[in-house]
């Protein structure tokens, strides 16, 4: 009776995950459907993804080319890299960065 008892879960466990899926993919459709005559919604809505993802800080995401590209993201991404490098502080976006002065050791050498 056991094995009948954990074959019975197993099936139920099926059905809900089934049923979850199609859930799921209703739930894609009527989106898709939202986005399908506004690209600046959908455009923000990618942005907004993004930006979900890479909110904790150590986190990773891997975004297709043809997204970076339509959302601008490989300047920004390379803005925000070139920042991050120590002694570079960045002019402008689209202008070349220019090195930032060595710290002072306080020695005050002449």
């Amino acid at each position: 009776m056991s094995k009948q008892a954990q074959a019975e879960r197993e099936r139920q466990s099926r059905i809900i995950l089934g049923t979850a899926e199609t859930e799921i993919a209703e739930k894609f459709a009527s989106a898709s459907n939202a986005y399908k005559d506004n690209p600046v919604a959908l455009h923000l809505r990618a942005m907004n993804m993004v930006f979900e993802g890479l909110k904790k800080k150590g986190s990773m995401i891997i975004v297709p080319s043809t997204a970076v590209e339509t959302m601008g993201l490989g300047a920004l991404g390379g803005l925000t890299a070139l920042g991050q490098q120590p002694g570079v502080i960045p002019k402008n976006a689209g202008h070349q960065a220019e090195k930032a002065p060595a710290p002072s050791d306080g020695a005050g050498k002449v």
